[in-house]
């Protein structure tokens, strides 16, 4: 799922974005995850209870994920 910010009139890291996100989902925070590669972008979605990940190199993001979700990815497939 996404929201577009040219769409819906509001951007990272407004708070308003992240709760509109979680809306149109139907999901609390707390069964969530929000990826992004600015650090400043973490803190509003963290605030709603939303699982947090900083994208780095895309091994560790990968990995990161794996772990909060307990699944598995071939990044060669």
């Amino acid at each position: 799922m996404h929201v577009l910010s040219e769409v819906v009139g509001m951007a990272k890291p407004n708070p308003a974005i992240y709760r509109l996100a979680l809306e149109c989902l139907g999901l609390p925070g707390s069964a969530s995850v929000f990826v992004d590669d600015h650090p400043v972008n973490l803190p509003p979605a963290e605030a709603l209870g939303i699982t947090t990940v900083l994208a780095r190199r895309e091994e560790d993001t990968v990995a990161e994920l794996q772990a909060i979700l307990g699944v598995r990815a071939d990044l060669a497939a």
